[in-house]
């Protein structure tokens, strides 16, 4: 099993805390994604998270005009909101160290707790507000990417 601090360590380097969108709704999601080599480390981390979540695994792609060249990777992805909250749960007790990720990680975290909050009636503009912080962060640090559909 990984050290609790371990995996706050490697997540502060290699982790997204963000989102997609589509329409007017959010869904909020945490993720590692590891070329196919470092497959192990993504997999122990899954199983830290008590199996939390999927790995998804992506093929090697030659790359188009549109796309480029992509390796083979392992992806990682919590969405469900309550298991959001085992992922927040985590890194209130081993907080992150870095700079951007603690503020990304703090908007993020305001996001997925409104949306425990208010999960049936939902109120946007809130997670609108929120989103918007959230790329703006995301796009400075560009270790990350917003996802819009």
């Amino acid at each position: 099993m990984l050290s609790p601090w371990y995996v706050t360590g490697f997540c502060d380097g290699e982790a997204a805390f963000t989102y997609s969108r589509n329409g007017g709704s959010f869904a909020l999601y945490f993720g590692v994604k590891q070329r196919e080599d470092n497959r192990q480390i993504v997999e122990e981390i899954r199983e830290f998270f008590d199996y939390l979540g999927n790995i998804y695994y992506q093929k090697e792609s030659k790359g188009s005009p549109k796309s480029g060249f992509s390796q083979p990777a392992a992806y990682y992805r919590v969405t469900k909101i309550n298991a959001l909250k085992r992922v927040i749960e985590h890194f209130d007790k081993y907080p992150l160290q870095s700079k951007k990720k603690l503020e990304v990680y703090n908007v993020w975290r305001k996001m997925v707790l409104y949306k425990l909050k208010n999960y049936r009636g939902t109120d946007y503009e809130p997670l609108r507000s929120l989103a918007e912080k959230l790329s703006s962060l995301n796009l400075q640090s560009r270790a990350f990417k917003v996802h819009k559909r």
